[in-house]
């Protein structure tokens, strides 16, 4: 657009100051033509006439007048000759009667002469021949912007390629750049990106693994802790059966930490061994894992529709992790004796996911943090990490998925919704 814009400015100063030099030579020409009428009137070829006369074989319009002064000291005759006569030799612009004029004074022998048209006249033939003059640039530059914009875009079609691979791919992939014919212009820039783009997912890998093994490593021990608490029940006194219950709460937390923490660390793993998985087949899983637990509540979780052809391109551990993540998350923040309803569906050319709950909603203001890392809606009641709708944009991400979480049609809770390209069902 910028290029464009310098295009069409420079377009109009180079038109403006053409139709100027066109016009400035039009009227130079002009005033040629009336210097070679004196010329022939000196050297004799055209006669001085008696009275102010149209000079022989011009054009009516153009009005070329011959005009005799006298001899010097002699006074001419009336009319416009009257008024020319007191000017010195050269060319002149006056205006007689309301018209303007253009007059050469000029001696021929012994007499004075005066060779003058009419102003308007020579304007419309100079501005004509100006307007001939500026038509061809006038043409050519919409040409030129059209030829420049077709230059330009398929010099950046390499370019837009890249932008394309990096939008539609997942992060580890999109990383790694294809090669392109891109312009020899911006190729170090691409090599720089290139260099960066290594560097950034490496450091990324580098943290991943150091989540993935903190976690793993912590397993154990939590795993040790929450066993002896369990072993500590029996022989502790009632007093003290208290505060072991808000050490198991605390060991149970932990534990629900690191299985985020591990699954965070699994869905940002390089996409490998990608396959159609069925997001029907899983939601029912996800619906008997969790049922019981969320009856316990006072909550009725049930699939609402499944038309069995939502198939997408993943791993059945990053959908499950998905579709539990967001189930567990409805459940959670609804109150009792609500329900929380799944429905998989194929939309056009999109496999969908929803959970609808009942819970109090999220304010506008923050439904755009809600799926980062650790973030917890401010005065939340219920125990969590904030990591849950993290790890399902994180799978979204790599899976080239879409999450989001808005208020329901109805006003009454809230809805999450996924969504991914259809990928073809397994033969």
């Amino acid at each position: 657009m910028g290029l464009v814009t310098a295009i069409l400015l420079t377009g109009a100063v180079a038109a403006a100051l053409s139709f100027v030099w066109a016009l400035h030579d039009a009227n130079e020409i002009l005033d040629g033509s009336l210097q070679d009428t004196a010329d022939m009137i000196a050297t004799g070829q055209m006669a001085i006439p008696r009275e102010p006369a149209q000079l022989a074989g011009s054009e009516p319009e153009n009005d070329v007048l011959v005009l005799p002064l006298g001899a010097p000291g002699v006074a001419p005759p009336t009319g416009m000759a009257t008024a020319a006569a007191g000017l010195p030799p050269g060319l002149h612009t006056l205006s007689w009667q309301g018209q303007g004029w253009r007059v050469l004074v000029t001696s021929a022998g012994s007499q004075r002469i005066a060779i003058a048209q009419r102003t308007q006249e020579r304007d419309e033939i100079a501005q004509h021949s100006a307007i001939r003059t500026l038509t061809p640039l006038l043409l050519l530059i919409p040409v030129l912007v059209l030829l420049v914009r077709e230059v330009v875009r398929r010099t950046l079609h390499p370019v837009a390629a890249l932008a394309r691979h990096v939008d539609s791919n997942p992060m580890v992939a999109a990383a790694r750049l294809p090669q392109a014919d891109v312009p020899v212009e911006i190729a170090p820039f691409l090599d720089s990106i290139q260099r960066l783009l290594n560097e950034l997912t490496e450091s990324l890998e580098q943290q991943r693994r150091f989540v993935a093994n903190a976690a793993h490593e912590l397993r154990s021990p939590m795993a040790a802790l929450h066993l002896q608490a369990i072993n500590l029940d029996p022989v502790v006194s009632e007093e003290g059966r208290e505060r072991l219950e808000q050490l198991r709460s605390g060991i149970d937390r932990m534990r629900r930490l690191l299985e985020q923490l591990l699954a965070m660390a699994r869905s940002e793993a390089d996409n490998e061994g990608l396959s159609s998985v069925s997001l029907g087949q899983v939601a029912h899983e996800v619906i008997a894992e969790l049922v019981l637990s969320a009856g316990a509540k006072g909550i009725d979780l049930g699939m609402d529709r499944d038309d069995g052809q939502a198939w997408v391109s993943g791993t059945h551990l990053l959908l499950h992790t998905l579709i539990r993540n967001a189930v567990e998350n409805a459940v959670k923040y609804s109150p009792p004796e609500c329900m929380v309803t799944v429905s998989v569906y194929r939309e056009g050319n999109q496999a969908v996911v929803t959970v609808d709950d009942g819970g109090p909603g999220i304010p506008a203001s923050l439904a755009a943090h809600v799926f980062e890392a650790f973030y917890r809606i401010p005065g939340t009641s219920e125990a969590g990490s904030g990591l849950g709708l993290a790890i399902v944009a994180a799978i979204a991400k790599r899976l080239g998925g879409r999450a989001a979480l808005r208020p329901r049609d109805n006003g009454l809770g809230m809805r999450f919704e996924y969504r991914q390209v259809l990928a073809t069902p397994p033969r």
